[in-house]
């Protein structure tokens, strides 16, 4: 095989070798690069929301274990939204669904914590129960009040919400009716916790007008429209700041307590998002992506528990299986990325160094027969 038979070769070889890294970079860094997240806008567009996922797949009804252990040292924090007792939209549970959940979870030797004690756990490593769970209600919908919160004291579980600041008691804020402050003083009294869901930024703004595509308004800079511009990093995290910092001095000033916790709003977030979280003191941090949660993970999972396809019996076989089905999943992700990508920037390194030697051969090849 000649010299020059090679240097084709290899060419071939380096060209696969970038796509393949190109490949993984994209899947991994897309969001950074505008042009590119132009594809995967999908996701943020709040006219186009994602098909239900079938989560229950592949699992049938499991006998009732009253000391079973599924799971040790980790909490499965489960998510809800509004409750109801006929419910008409898809993400709405309802009563009798939750209150055959809450039975089943009890039933079963599952173990209901505190924030409080969730955030000794993440932080320090304080002792939880086995199967310990974490109840918590985003948006601060009334329902939380009318029908979630006699069950709560019916079955004596601890939850928390995460409540859209603007929202309580504000007239001139739509959608879903919210509890008041009142409500919320006495739900506070009686084992229900109350964090940050936000001051006013549950929602999507455009980002790039020339595709329509609009983000979650944490998630990163937003079109200024009266300025005919993206905005800067800076901006967007003087932003996010003064949102969230609202938000902790209201919830402060009406709670009594410090607030420690974010949910971010339909689980999108930037790199910056938890450095800002931090300096105003919060130290956990929700999303909506599924896991387990073990010590250390300031910026947790949650398994969304709620609306019209729940099935509470199958919820439960999942929640018992949470360990083999979700726990490992989330936690290896970005580390295996993470090392294909790094592994295949190495050996396009090594390629491209050995490409440009033999490519300088044959050229002095070339020089000597001319």
């Amino acid at each position: 095989m000649t010299l020059k038979t090679k240097f084709i070769l290899l060419s071939i070889l380096v060209a696969i070798s970038t796509s393949v890294f190109s490949f993984f970079v994209i899947q991994r860094y897309h969001a950074k690069i505008p042009l590119i997240n132009r594809m995967f806008a999908d996701q943020t567009k709040a006219s186009q929301p994602k098909a239900p996922v079938n989560q229950y797949e592949g699992l049938e009804p499991e006998s009732i274990d009253p000391d079973g252990v599924y799971y040790q040292n980790r909490v499965l924090i489960l998510m809800y939204h509004d409750i109801s007792p006929n419910p008409i939209d898809r993400g709405t549970l309802s009563v009798a669904n939750f209150e055959q959940q809450l039975e089943l979870m009890k039933s079963n030797n599952f173990h209901w914590i505190t924030m409080s004690q969730y955030r000794d756990f993440i932080l320090h490593d304080s002792p939880i129960p086995d199967n310990a769970v974490l109840l918590t209600f985003d948006d601060g919908y009334e329902s939380l009040y009318t029908y979630a919160f006699p069950l709560l004291k019916k079955y004596q579980a601890p939850a928390s919400s995460f409540l859209i600041v603007n929202a309580i008691d504000n007239p001139l804020h739509t959608g879903v009716p919210k509890v008041t402050w009142e409500q919320v003083g006495l739900m506070h009294k009686n084992g229900i916790d109350f964090f940050s869901h936000t001051y006013d930024s549950h929602r999507f703004a455009l980002a790039d007008p020339a595709s329509d595509t609009r983000i979650a308004m944490l998630s990163g800079p937003i079109y200024l429209k009266d300025e005919n511009r993206l905005e800067t990093e800076t901006e967007y995290e003087q932003r996010v700041t003064d949102d969230l910092k609202k938000a902790n001095d209201i919830l402060h000033q009406k709670l009594g307590r410090p607030n420690y916790v974010l949910a971010f709003p339909y689980g999108e977030f930037s790199k910056s998002l938890p450095k800002i979280g931090e300096k105003l003191g919060i130290d956990l941090m929700l999303t909506v992506r599924d896991g387990l949660n073990k010590t250390g993970q300031t910026t947790g999972f949650r398994v969304n528990a709620g609306g019209m396809s729940n099935d509470p019996v199958l919820q439960i076989s999942l929640m018992k299986h949470a360990e083999t089905l979700l726990g490992s999943k989330q936690f290896d992700d970005g580390s295996e990325a993470r090392l294909y990508t790094l592994s295949a920037m190495l050996f396009l390194m090594l390629l491209g160094v050995f490409w440009l030697w033999m490519g300088r051969r044959l050229l002095v090849l070339r020089a000597r027969a001319a």
